[in-house]
């Protein structure tokens, strides 16, 4: 994988991860809208997951040369 790969991963990453933050807070404001059966905490987890994984793969490329 490379720089500009890892980048969106991690671009990507912090959409989602907001994404799930806002979604989960207004599942709490509206509990019977539609938007509150979506699975906020699954994109919020898998957000911060793809952030993790690119900061720490960005860090030892950027450690490698």
């Amino acid at each position: 994988m490379d720089a500009q790969t890892t980048w969106f991963l991690l671009a990507s990453g912090a959409v989602l991860a907001a994404a799930g933050a806002l979604g989960g807070v207004a599942r709490t404001r509206a509990p019977l809208a539609w938007h509150a059966h979506l699975p906020w905490n699954g994109a919020a987890f898998a957000g911060v997951a793809g952030v993790l994984f690119a900061a720490v793969h960005l860090f030892t490329l950027f450690r490698a040369g």
